[in-house]
């Protein structure tokens, strides 16, 4: 089997974590904030409960310096790290000082080749296997728990799998392909990729669709109504609101093919609106799909309620659920009122930079830092970047966060983990890392200039010595 290495190494690995876990009686436990991460945190918090194991979980948006050193003033022995760490080996060395243990459970690219006694490392990009793409982090957790024969996570692979969008051409590929072929509690069909298919009228997912987003409907709920007016499909059914799941076929059929319409304008692949859909078997209301599942965990991880997003993840949803939807109803407002602002100020040379490169989008406290790798990401779709990489900056309460995102004109040549690598050196800077297709870094205020043209430097040398090599 092509990904039997890296599986092998899952197994041989787990011995040394149940002799961990064996050990001690308390665990402290770190995740991402986003889907990726919250699933993941489940996942580890589901196999910690069946050990019997007292854990302390935090749900961080970086792992930075000053939270490592708040870790290593704790009294845990054994910490777990899951969808983040990987990048930050060298700073968790102080941990081993200690004589802590750590296990890190992550797909991001490592900065350094680490063994020690104390340290396990599981990660795939060692075996080849690119954790941009062929597996997310939840995947990666979800195949090291099964080997404890953990039960109800197979859908948490896929749900922080599609949080990460981690598809390619609208389905999965790699290692997270492997895993969703061999579940039994998710079901795999093609549809259109709208939030609500299950739980929201037909005008209202189409209000808060903004991936994909639909030129002239996406925001508006009056143009939405006309749209579906305008294409003959009723919006009730007596006195009941229409949810997209009601439709026949042949009226789906009709709603795809205008949307695409629409999309003709901006996207030089509209059809993306269509593809694969994943149902969760026993899912109540919109938990039953999994890309609304994923959507609502980032937007709770995004907005600072993770807790309600982990609980959610973890099953408990009766309370958790209807906090849920007041959140994702903000989380949808700050995507449109972000993308409004990128299209009014596009013109704008101090907030909209493009070159040959890439489009800059200096945002400063205009989007929050937590959302700005989401705009850039369904800008990296849109005709309006073949400029090749989109790159956000926006404002956080210790510097400014940088998200760079390859967009779908050249995902196939993309390097933004090259080019980080290069201006990490360059800058400094102790927080930077990323995928071949997307990456990030933090900087000090002011210094959004000084890193364009690193950027724009660093993407010139590593292209150079590609032609170079090829001349060779």
């Amino acid at each position: 089997m092509e990904y039997e290495p890296f599986f092998s190494f899952i197994r041989k690995e787990t011995d040394r974590i149940i002799h961990f876990l064996n050990e001690f009686d308390e665990v402290r436990l770190v995740s991402h904030l986003d889907a990726d991460g919250l699933c993941s945190a489940a996942i580890i918090s589901r196999l910690l409960l069946k050990y019997n194991k007292k854990f302390k979980l935090s749900i961080v948006k970086q792992l930075e310096q000053g939270e490592i050193e708040k870790l290593k003033k704790e009294k845990f022995m054994l910490y777990v790290f899951t969808d983040i760490g990987s990048g930050q080996v060298n700073e968790l060395k102080s941990l081993l000082d200690q004589n802590k243990k750590i296990i890190i459970l992550d797909h991001h690219p490592p900065k350094e080749e680490f063994t020690h006694p104390y340290f396990v490392h599981i990660n795939p990009h060692p075996f080849g296997i690119d954790g941009g793409q062929d597996i997310s982090a939840s995947t990666l957790n979800y195949l090291f728990a099964k080997q404890f024969k953990i039960e109800g996570i197979e859908h948490l692979a896929v749900i922080g799998s599609l949080g990460d969008n981690q598809e390619t051409g609208k389905e999965f590929t790699g290692v997270n392909k492997f895993a969703v072929e061999g579940m039994t509690t998710v079901d795999v069909g093609k549809g259109l990729r709208l939030f609500g298919r299950i739980s929201k009228p037909l005008y209202r997912s189409l209000t808060h669709c903004t991936d994909p987003f639909i030129p002239g409907v996406s925001g508006d709920e009056s143009s939405a109504i006309q749209f579906l007016s305008e294409i003959g499909i009723e919006l009730k059914d007596g006195d009941n609101w229409r949810a997209l799941n009601d439709l026949s076929e042949e009226e789906e059929k009709v709603l795809t093919s205008n949307i695409i319409m629409k999309r003709m304008s901006i996207e030089d692949n509209p059809e993306d609106v269509f593809g694969s859909v994943y149902n969760i078997k026993g899912g109540v209301d919109e938990l039953a799909d999994a890309r609304e599942f994923a959507t609502i965990l980032n937007s709770c991880g995004r907005q600072g309620k993770q807790s309600i997003g982990l609980m959610l993840a973890m099953g408990e949803q009766t309370d958790a659920l209807e906090a849920s939807r007041k959140i994702i109803a903000s989380y949808r407002r700050k995507i449109v009122k972000a993308l409004k602002w990128f299209e009014e100020n596009e013109n704008c040379p101090e907030k909209i930079k493009s070159t040959e490169t890439a489009k800059y989008i200096i945002a400063k406290d205009e989007i929050d830092d937590t959302m700005i790798g989401t705009i850039c990401s369904m800008l990296s779709a849109s005709k309006t970047t073949k400029d090749g990489y989109i790159v956000g900056f926006a404002n956080s309460d210790n510097g400014v966060k940088v998200s760079i995102r390859a967009n779908a004109f050249i995902k196939e040549n993309a390097i933004v983990d090259k080019v980080i690598a290069g201006i990490s050196k360059e800058m400094d800077l102790a927080d930077a890392g990323g995928h071949a297709k997307a990456g990030g870094a933090k900087i000090p205020f002011g210094s959004e200039n000084e890193f364009i043209a690193a950027f724009e430097e660093n993407i010139k040398i590593i292209k150079g010595k590609k032609i170079e090599e090829n001349a060779n």
